[in-house]
């Protein structure tokens, strides 16, 4: 991940919580770091010498990284919705930001900054506007929600985990047109039919490919029945496979069975996360 980051390829926050977690030990992972330093080159040092930085500016970054990680343990034995709910539990309880976000390293400025960046996206995108409703499945603490609610008419959250669903409802306090609902991670029963402009899965998508193919369509035909024709379906992260065209392959074969038409498939360009993007449009 270091060599990556070098080359400018992952962001420093990505690279550092992804050191933390292959390393042994804290010990270890400032070593590999220090041994990529000297062995940098003038511009991939730089690179690093951010990582360097941040780690120093976030002294519990190795620890909060691990204790996060540590929470899904029981996942790799059952991957079901509840079993996913109950990890976030966990990882909430100990950093509410890492938990939605593991490269905010805890910080509530860092994962601000990376929110920030994913709202422009989809102002970019011209998906935003006064007149219009979205959902945001896993939503996790509402940090989407609260940076929407300026710029939409109206925006529903739907959870597994109670924990994250008792953060968004603080953080998003006192914001008329923001909606809470517990979410069972197979449908989106809060929703009426073809009554939103926009669906979100911010980082939320991987977590029901994990689960299997049948919640993965399920889904994708919730998000087509919730949305109004010719409106936006957006993936941040499809999944956690580790293969871009397995993912572009995947998804351009299920917009075609379910009544979607793909106007990016997989694109990397966010600076200060690696998340790809996969933004569809319901036809008909």
């Amino acid at each position: 991940m270091l060599g990556l980051c070098a080359d400018g390829e992952l962001p420093p926050g990505i690279a550092l919580a992804q050191l933390c977690l292959a390393a042994t030990d804290e010990q270890g992972a400032r070593h590999a770091l220090a041994h990529a330093l000297a062995d940098a080159a003038p511009a991939p040092r730089r690179r690093l010498a951010a990582v360097y930085a941040l780690w120093n500016a976030t002294p519990a970054a190795f620890a909060v990284t691990r204790a996060v990680a540590s929470t899904s343990a029981e996942v790799d034995t059952e991957r079901t919705p509840a079993t996913w709910a109950r990890a976030f539990d966990a990882a909430a309880a100990i950093s509410p930001e890492a938990a939605v976000a593991l490269y905010s390293l805890g910080r509530p400025d860092l994962l601000a900054s990376a929110t920030a960046e994913i709202v422009d996206d989809l102002r970019a995108r011209g998906v935003l506007g006064a007149d219009r409703r979205v959902v945001d499945v896993g939503c996790g603490i509402g940090r989407i929600l609260a940076a929407l609610a300026p710029r939409v008419k109206e925006a529903v959250g739907i959870e597994v985990s109670a924990v994250m669903i008792a953060e968004a409802r603080k953080r998003c306090a006192g914001l008329e047109n923001i909606t809470l609902a517990p979410g069972s991670g197979s449908d989106l029963a809060p929703c009426s039919s073809a009554a939103y402009e926009l669906v979100l899965f911010v980082d939320s998508f991987p977590y029901v490919v994990a689960s299997g193919p049948a919640l993965v369509v399920a889904n994708l035909r919730e998000a087509h029945r919730v949305l109004r024709p010719r409106s936006r379906l957006l993936i941040y992260n499809y999944s956690y496979r580790g293969s871009d065209d397995d993912d572009r392959h995947d998804v351009s074969r299920l917009a075609g069975e379910l009544g979607f038409h793909v106007l990016e498939n997989g694109r990397r360009g966010l600076r200060r996360w690696d998340g790809a993007v996969f933004d569809l449009m319901r036809t008909g």
